[in-house]
C-alpha cells in the first residue's frame, strides 16, 4: 500500500471510531449549522459507494482479459474510494438523524446498518493490503452487499414509509371504487399518498403528525390537527399549500412533487363537507362541490358514470398539440377516450382567436373552463358550435346574460356556472330549459333566494346553487390579506386585499374588534410611524363577514450604531448572532430554527444598545418574539430597560411585565412594545427574562420556559 493509500485508509479509520463515538453520545449533540449543511447532503454522497460497487463487480464479470496488475490497481482504488465515501455517507446521514423527526425503530435501524456497512467497507480495504485469500474477500464482500439492502431498505422505510419495498407483491389489497370505499378512501389518501407520505409517516413523521394511520392522523401533529373541520382556509394544511415554494413552510417541500390546483380544490372541498373519514361519494347529493371536485379529479363526467363511452372519433394529434399553450390546456378527458377538455388561463393572455380555434375540436370538446376570461356574450356564439359541449365553466367572466340564448344549441350540456358574472333570473331561462342540465352555478351573482327558489320550482330537475357550497345560507367571506411582508420601511405604504370583488374591509388599530358599520373602512394604502397591531374583516352584502384577521405590522425605527450580544443564545437556536435583531428578516413561529430567531432558554436575553454620537429622542421600544406555546415559547416574564451615557453608567429606565396566557393560543410572531420617558441616551441595555416553570395548565408544566426573540424596533 503506498503512502496515499496509507493516509486515506487511516482517515477512514479514524471516521468509524468517530462513527461509534458518536452514536454513544448522540443525546449530547448540537449541531451548529455547517454540519447541519453536511448531514443535508447525505442523500447525494451515499449513491457514490454504491454506483463504485456495481462498477467494481462489473469489473470482476466483464472484463476477465485485463491484466491481473491493472484490474488489482483499479480494485484497489475503486475499494477506497468505496470505503472512503461509505464513511462520509454514515457521517453525513448521522448528522441528518439530528435534524429530522424519524421513527425511532427504523432510525436506528437505518443508523447501526450504516455503520456497519462503513466498517465492512474499511475492512474490504483492509483485506485487499494483506492480500488474503480469494474467498475471504468474496464472502465479505457478499456481507457488503447484504447489509448495503438491509440499509437500503431501512432508508426507504424512512423516506417512503412502511412497507415501500415489497407493496407491489401485495395481493391482498382490494381496489377501490367510488362504490365500495369513502371518499377519504377515494379521493383524498391518494392525494396524501402521492404528496405527503413520504414525510409524514411512522417512521418519518415530520411536526410529529402521522398521516398514513387515520387515527394518528385525526390525533394531530406537534401543532394540533393540520385542518379546521368546515373551514379550509384556516386550516394549516391549507395554508401550508399557498405559500412560496421557498417558504420553510410551504409543503410539500420545494424539490417534491406538489400538489395540483384541482387537488387543492378537493382537499379544500373535503374540509369544508366536515372532514368525514367514513362518508361515501354516494351519500352526498348531485351539485354538491365535494363530489363535482371529485369527478374533476378523476376525470369522470358526470359522477355517476364509469369511463362513459363516446363514439365520435378523436382529435387528431396535430391539431392537439398545435392548440396546447401556455395558457391554453387540450388534455382527454380520460385515459383512452376521444372526449376532450379544455382549460384556458392567465386572464391577460386570452386571445379570442384561441377560443375560434377549438372549432377544429368542436365534436370532441366536451369540458369547457373559461373561468376569469374575458368572454363577452357575444363570444357564446363560438361556444354553442362545440354541439357535445357538457360542463361549461363561465365563472368570473364577461357575461351580462342577454348572450345566453345562444347556448340552446348544447342539447348535451349538464353543468353550467355563471357565478361572479352580471346575469340576472331572467336570462336564465334560455339555459334552464335545456333537456340535460343538473346544475347551474349562480353564486355571487345578483340573482336572490326568492328568484332561485321560484326558477327551481319551474324546473325540478336543475340544481340551481347560490352558494358555494350549495347549502342555503349566506357564505362566510375569508380574511382579508395584508400584501406587506415583513418589516416595513418607514415610507412603504400598508395595502390590504381581499380576493372577492367588492368586500369592503374594515379594519382598527385601537385593540378593539372591527364591525361592519362603525369600523374604519380601508379604501387605499396608507402609512404607519411605528410597529402597529391592525385588526380587521372582510364584509360584502349577501355573505357574512369574515373572521378576524390579526396583523402585526412592524415597522423599520431609529437604527442603532452598534449592537453587543451580553449573554450569548443558547446553540441550538444561535440565529445569524447580533444580526438576526436588526436584519428586517421576519421569523416564523413555528419554525424556530430559522436563522432569524435567537433562542434563550438558560439565560435571559441581555443586548446591549449603542447610538453614537448624536443619540435620536427614544419613547417606545418593540420587541418582536415568538409565541409558540406548544413549542415553550411564551411570553417573557419580564422586561428591563436601562439605560445611560455607557455601559458603565446606567440607570434602569422601565421594568415591564407582559401578560401571561391561561391557555394554548394561535402560533404567531407577537411583539412587547415598551413605553419609556422620552430618552436621548447613547447607550440602553435590554433585558428580557424567560419565564422561569411552565404554569400547571401546560402540558411540560414545570418545565423551564424559551424565549425567542427576532427583531428590536426603536421609535
Amino acid at each position: 500500500m503506498n503512502s496515499t493509500s496509507r493516509v486515506v485508509s487511516n482517515i477512514i479509520f479514524c471516521i468509524q471510531i468517530l462513527l461509534l463515538f458518536l452514536l454513544l453520545v448522540e443525546d449530547s449533540i448540537s449541531l451548529p449549522p455547517f454540519l447541519q449543511l453536511a448531514g443535508r447532503m447525505h442523500p447525494l454522497v451515499l449513491h457514490i459507494p454504491i454506483g463504485v460497487g456495481v462498477f467494481l463487480v462489473s469489473l470482476q464479470l466483464f472484463a476477465p482479459k485485463a491484466s491481473a496488475a491493472d484490474r488489482g490497481t483499479v480494485v484497489r482504488m475503486g475499494l477506497l474510494l468505496t470505503s472512503a465515501s461509505a464513511s462520509v455517507a454514515a457521517l453525513f446521514g448521522f448528522f441528518l438523524s439530528l435534524q429530522g423527526e424519524y421513527g425511532g425503530d427504523a432510525l436506528q435501524q437505518h443508523k447501526i446498518s450504516g455503520v456497519i456497512l462503513s466498517w465492512l467497507c474499511y475492512f474490504l480495504v483492509v483485506l485487499d493490503s494483506l492480500e488474503v485469500k480469494r474467498v475471504w474477500f468474496l464472502s465479505l464482500g457478499a456481507g457488503v452487499i447484504g447489509v448495503l439492502v438491509l440499509a437500503g431498505h431501512t432508508g426507504s422505510i424512512l423516506t417512503h414509509g412502511e412497507n415501500f419495498l415489497f407493496g407491489p407483491m401485495d395481493k391482498s389489497s382490494v381496489v377501490l371504487t367510488a362504490e365500495n370505499a369513502s371518499v377519504f378512501q377515494y379521493a383524498v389518501a391518494p392525494i396524501f399518498e402521492k404528496k405527503c407520505y413520504s414525510c409524514h409517516n411512522e417512521s418519518k413523521a415530520k411536526g410529529k403528525l402521522v398521516m398514513t394511520d387515520i387515527d394518528r392522523f385525526k390525533a394531530g401533529g406537534e401543532h394540533g390537527k393540520p385542518w379546521v373541520e368546515g373551514k379550509p382556509q384556516q386550516s394549516r394544511m391549507i395554508k401550508a399549500f399557498y405559500l412560496p415554494l421557498d417558504h420553510d413552510e410551504h409543503m410539500p417541500p420545494d424539490g417534491k412533487p406538489q400538489l395540483t390546483l384541482i387537488e387543492i380544490e378537493v382537499l379544500k372541498s373535503w374540509i369544508k363537507s366536515g372532514a368525514d373519514f367514513d362518508k361515501k361519494l354516494g351519500e352526498f347529493p348531485d351539485g354538491d362541490t365535494l363530489k363535482l371536485r371529485v369527478a374533476e379529479l378523476v376525470s369522470k363526467e358526470p359522477v355517476q358514470e364509469i369511463e362513459k363511452i363516446y363514439t365520435f372519433e378523436a382529435a387528431s394529434d396535430d391539431d392537439l398539440e398545435k392548440m396546447n399553450t401556455p395558457f391554453l390546456s387540450v388534455s382527454a378527458l380520460y385515459l383512452n377516450s376521444p372526449a376532450l377538455q379544455a382549460d384556458f388561463y392567465v386572464r391577460k393572455e386570452f386571445d379570442i382567436k384561441s377560443l375560434q380555434q377549438l372549432k377544429a375540436i368542436a365534436n370532441q370538446l366536451v369540458v369547457l373552463s373559461l373561468s376569469k376570461m374575458p368572454v363577452s356574450d357575444n363570444d357564446l356564439t363560438i361556444i354553442a358550435s362545440f354541439k357535445n359541449l357538457e360542463v361549461l365553466n363561465l365563472n368570473f367572466t364577461s357575461i351580462q346574460g342577454e348572450g345566453l340564448r345562444s347556448l340552446e344549441a348544447l342539447a348535451h350540456l349538464k353543468s353550467l356556472s355563471l357565478s361572479g358574472t352580471k346575469v340576472s333570473a331572467r336570462h336564465l331561462a334560455p339555459v334552464l330549459g335545456l333537456p340535460e342540465l343538473k346544475q347551474l352555478y349562480v353564486w355571487s351573482t345578483d340573482i336572490t333566494a326568492s328568484q332561485r327558489d321560484s326558477l327551481a320550482g319551474k324546473h325540478p330537475d336543475v340544481s340551481i346553487l347560490l352558494t358555494q357550497f350549495d347549502d342555503n345560507s349566506m357564505l362566510r367571506l375569508s380574511k382579508p390579506m395584508l400584501v406587506n411582508e415583513g418589516v416595513i420601511k418607514p415610507d412603504d405604504q400598508i395595502v390590504f386585499r381581499h380576493p372577492m370583488p367588492g368586500v369592503t374591509i374594515r379594519y382598527t388599530t385601537d385593540g378593539s374588534v372591527p364591525d361592519s358599520v362603525n369600523s374604519l373602512a380601508y379604501e387605499h394604502p396608507f402609512k404607519f410611524t411605528k410597529t402597529t397591531v391592525v385588526k380587521a374583516k372582510g364584509c360584502k352584502d349577501g355573505w357574512f363577514c369574515s373572521d378576524m384577521a390579526e396583523f402585526t405590522c412592524f415597522v423599520r425605527g431609529k437604527q442603532p450604531d452598534e449592537l453587543i450580544l451580553l449573554t450569548q443564545p443558547d446553540p441550538q437556536y444561535p440565529g445569524e448572532g447580533v444580526q438576526s435583531l436588526t436584519d428586517g428578516r421576519k421569523g416564523v413561529a413555528d419554525v424556530l430554527k430559522e436563522p432569524s430567531w435567537l433562542g434563550y432558554r438558560k439565560n435571559p436575553f441581555v443586548v446591549g444598545v449603542e447610538f453614537q454620537p448624536q443619540p435620536p429622542e427614544i419613547k417606545e421600544i418593540v420587541i418582536s418574539y415568538a409565541r409558540n406555546i406548544g413549542g415553550y415559547s411564551l411570553p417573557p416574564k419580564e422586561v428591563e430597560v436601562w439605560g445611560g451615557e455607557s455601559e458603565i453608567s446606567l440607570k434602569l429606565i422601565k421594568k415591564f411585565t407582559p401578560q401571561q396566557p391561561t391557555e394554548n393560543g394561535a402560533l404567531k410572531v407577537d411583539m412587547i412594545s415598551v413605553t419609556i420617558p422620552p430618552s436621548t441616551h447613547k447607550y440602553y441595555k435590554l433585558v428580557v427574562r424567560q419565564v422561569p416553570r411552565l404554569p400547571e395548565w401546560h402540558d411540560g408544566k414545570g418545565e423551564r420556559s424559551w424565549v425567542f426573540i427576532d427583531e428590536l424596533f426603536f421609535y
